[in-house]
């Protein structure tokens, strides 16, 4: 079995001489592609951003094993053949021209930017005249730039600037790259405005590189270091797990790519991986905190809890225990922003652990894992009854999972929300709020008009019709009209057409088509498919508020009926806006004849479409400070009267 030697620290000057385990992942691999591409057309100093764990220090270091030739983790072409010299610097909070110094060891008296930079010099032309290529790498160069930005932030930064003067010369092989967690202006917060603006123009110095490891990335890494770690009998069920795990879509990998990584992430599944990824980017440090779980002795780790029929991977329940075990006091902080979802899976678990259901073990495996998908899948994604009887069974080991989950919402800790399609937690109330739903329904008015339920619920901002407006000079602008019926108005004011909404199944297609036909004026009509559907979800909204009037004092039941209305409220919008591109939603007509949009650039061009149609003699202006808004107008009057220019005429 081979040896892996990992740190949770990467130090590029410490570990220089020291054999690491590391996993290029294709983000890194661009990051080094971009570096070497951009040198060839002249560019010299590069800085590279990511937040903190994310793996730049590992990437220095393995930057530095390739060039030189150690290992091959990444494909460099800066030079072919070059005579290479690294200095390599971790940034602290003193002077960076005192630390420059003592690298290069010159003497105090000699502590000079220029004699620095000579020393540099000498140090690139003793490199030969083969090729020579010349790295200076500053880790950690945010450290620098804090202490530079609050002590005496002119000279610090004339070094800088000095310094990335001296590097940006093309006709040198010297290369300098930095790490930093942070944009470089965020270091200037605290700067006058003169000060600021120097600190912008070093910034422009640099090459700015974005580093920063996705979820499908870290679920890479995590792949590849478990597939060397040891073998390994894959269980003839992590196909079913991958499918269930790709039909939720929380990653964005496909079916192969996603069995591959899974045969790689054993005994991971793809679904507990996944979560633990998104979970340590937000509790702990992206790859650092990845690796210090995939290296964890406790018993919460993944070499410490043992598989069996019971437990075939391990999943979301094994991840819940490592994150409460491990990140405890930020989990339980106020500061964390899913506290009150961690305090409702506790509450959950506690009401488990009190009642009489079957098995207490296995209830607390489902609650755990309802509750991590709650934290970061995704509102829309289907996470129902037929997902979580087949996650149980497949990866929990659970047999009966269907009489499990009817017995946990028997007790009341947790019941399916229908508005968003997934088991959520809840965290105890005497309202049976399903019931409560349904016997709404006999008390809220049925909605009759639908076009007048929308008006009152959407606030439709005004479209411009851009081509246009560029081509011609003239602002061209639509007002949105919902209606139960197709409308004939003659555009006013600053209004230079209508886009017609229309949510009537008592109109006909055919009526739409003539009213469009015969209608002389900018008017686009949209005649929506599912207005039953929008006029069930909006009577789906007036229960839930129907209901909490009258229980408007249960803190728990009004605060879960408020996320429904949340949920409805966003399925609403996504009938009415998303529609606007589906076929089968929405069909569009103008002067009777049907057309489709497959996108919204499209729908907005085929405004300017209409504007060209119905305002064909509309001037075209090429002086861009003509428009014809009175307000606007008259602003320029005033300030051509101030400049006693009043007797210009205006063209």
């Amino acid at each position: 079995m081979q040896t892996y030697k990992y740190s949770t620290s990467v130090n590029i000057v410490r570990d220089a001489d020291r054999d690491l385990t590391y996993h290029p992942t294709p983000n890194a691999r661009r990051v080094v592609g971009q570096m070497s591409a951009d040198f060839e057309k002249g560019l010299r100093s590069f800085n590279i951003i990511g937040t903190y764990g994310t793996g730049k220090s590992s990437l220095l270091w393995a930057f530095k094993k390739s060039v030189v030739g150690q290992k091959s983790f990444f494909d460099v072409g800066f030079l072919p053949n070059p005579a290479v010299a690294f200095i390599d610097i971790v940034g602290e909070y003193r002077s960076m021209l005192d630390v420059f110094v003592e690298k290069l060891e010159l003497d105090v008296h000699e502590s000079t930017i220029q004699n620095v930079c000579s020393d540099l010099f000498h140090r690139y032309h003793s490199l030969g005249t083969e090729n020579p290529l010349l790295f200076i790498v500053i880790d950690e160069f945010g450290k620098f730039l804090e202490y530079a930005a609050r002590h005496n932030p002119e000279q610090e930064l004339y070094f800088i600037q000095q310094l990335t003067e001296f590097v940006n010369n093309s006709d040198y092989n010297i290369c300098l790259i930095t790490s930093v967690h942070q944009n470089f202006d965020a270091y200037a917060q605290n700067l006058t405005d003169s000060q600021q603006q120097e600190w912008r123009k070093v910034k422009g110095r640099f090459r700015e590189i974005t580093f920063n490891e996705p979820v499908e990335q870290l679920l890479y890494l995590a792949a590849e270091h478990l597939d060397g770690s040891a073998t390994r009998t894959l269980p003839t069920s992590i196909n079913k797990s991958v499918d269930l795990a790709v039909k939720t879509k929380a990653f964005r990998l496909d079916k192969m790519a996603s069995q591959e990584i899974a045969a790689k992430l054993f005994p991971l599944d793809l679904l507990s991986g996944g979560g633990l990824a998104l979970s340590l980017q937000r509790y702990g440090q992206n790859e650092r905190s990845l690796f210090s779980f995939l290296e964890s002795t406790d018993f919460t780790g993944i070499d410490s809890v043992s598989l069996s029929k019971e437990n075939p991977y391990y999943n979301l329940a094994n991840v819940y225990d490592y994150l409460f075990y491990n990140f405890y006091s930020y989990i339980q902080s106020k500061h964390n922003h899913d506290y009150f979802k961690w305090v409702s899976i506790r509450s959950a678990l506690d009401a488990v652990e009190r009642s009489t259901i079957v098995d207490i073990e296995a209830g607390s495996k489902l609650i755990k894992t309802i509750g991590l998908l709650s934290i970061w899948i995704s509102r829309g994604t289907d996470l129902g009854e037929d997902f979580l009887t087949n996650y149980a069974k497949t990866c929990l080991g659970i047999s009966e999972p269907g009489m499990l989950i009817q017995e946990l919402e028997d007790l009341g800790v947790i019941f399916y929300r229908f508005s968003n399609h997934r088991f959520v937690l809840f965290e105890g109330s005497d309202l049976d709020i399903p019931l409560a739903l349904i016997e709404a329904k006999t008390q809220v008015s049925e909605i009759l008009d639908v076009a007048t339920s929308l008006r009152s619920s959407f606030d439709f901002p005004p479209v411009a019709a851009n081509k246009n407006s560029y081509e011609t000079g003239t602002p061209r602008t639509f007002e949105y009209i919902i209606s139960d019926q197709p409308v004939s108005l003659v555009p006013a004011d600053e209004t230079d057409g209508y886009i017609n909404l229309i949510f009537n199944k008592q109109v006909s297609l055919d009526d739409v088509k003539e009213t469009s036909r015969q209608q002389q004026e900018a008017i686009l009509y949209g005649y929506f498919e599912e207005a039953e559907k929008i006029k069930q979800v909006m009577m789906d909204i007036a229960k839930a508020e129907q209901v909490i009037i009258k229980n408007d004092r249960d803190k728990v039941a009004v605060k879960e009926l408020r996320a429904i209305i949340e949920d409805h409220k966003r399925e609403l919008t996504q009938l009415v806006f998303d529609s606007f591109y589906r076929e089968e939603s929405v069909t569009w007509v103008f002067q009777g004849e049907v057309v489709y949009f497959p996108s919204a650039k499209a729908f907005h061009k085929y405004l300017s479409h209409i504007c060209k149609t119905v305002y064909p003699d509309t001037p075209v202006f090429k002086n861009e400070l003509v428009n014809r808004h009175a307000q606007l107008l008259e602003e320029l009057t005033r300030v051509l009267k101030d400049q006693r220019l009043l007797n210009t005429e205006i063209k």
